[in-house]
């Protein structure tokens, strides 16, 4: 009966690590700004700042934005709806999933009284 109860457990709980799972390997990418809504104002191409994120399989992450890195730690909530930079120092930022998939990552946050929605496409690395 118990060994029954265990098979049941894993059941159920395989679809929902794998999920998470499945998740974390997607975000771990370099991603690069798409879209840009500050406050429900999108910004034009021309004026959208350039933004690019890093996320690292060990963790770490690197945040270029302009002219300033910020470098760091990440982590994926186990739902895959919330991503944590610098979780629980005075550093940090939380991002809220509205989509991730390989080919769109797609955030919201506020900061400082400003609402913002983040669009990334994956970006690709210039080889040497």
């Amino acid at each position: 009966m118990i060994k029954y109860f265990f098979i049941a457990v894993v059941l159920f709980l395989a679809p929902a690590f794998c999920s998470a799972q499945d998740s974390n390997s997607v975000l771990i990418n370099v991603w690069g700004i798409d879209e840009f809504v500050e406050n429900g104002k999108k910004f034009e191409d021309e004026n959208m700042l350039e933004i690019v994120v890093d996320f690292k399989p060990d963790g770490k992450y690197s945040y270029w934005e302009e002219n300033d890195l910020i470098d760091g730690w990440w982590e994926l909530s186990e739902d895959g709806n919330t991503i944590y930079f610098d979780k629980d120092t005075d550093d940090e930022m939380v991002w809220e999933v509205v989509n991730l998939d390989a080919s769109r990552l797609e955030v919201k946050c506020s900061y400082e009284g400003r609402k913002y929605r983040y669009v990334f496409k994956p970006k690709v690395k210039q080889e040497n």
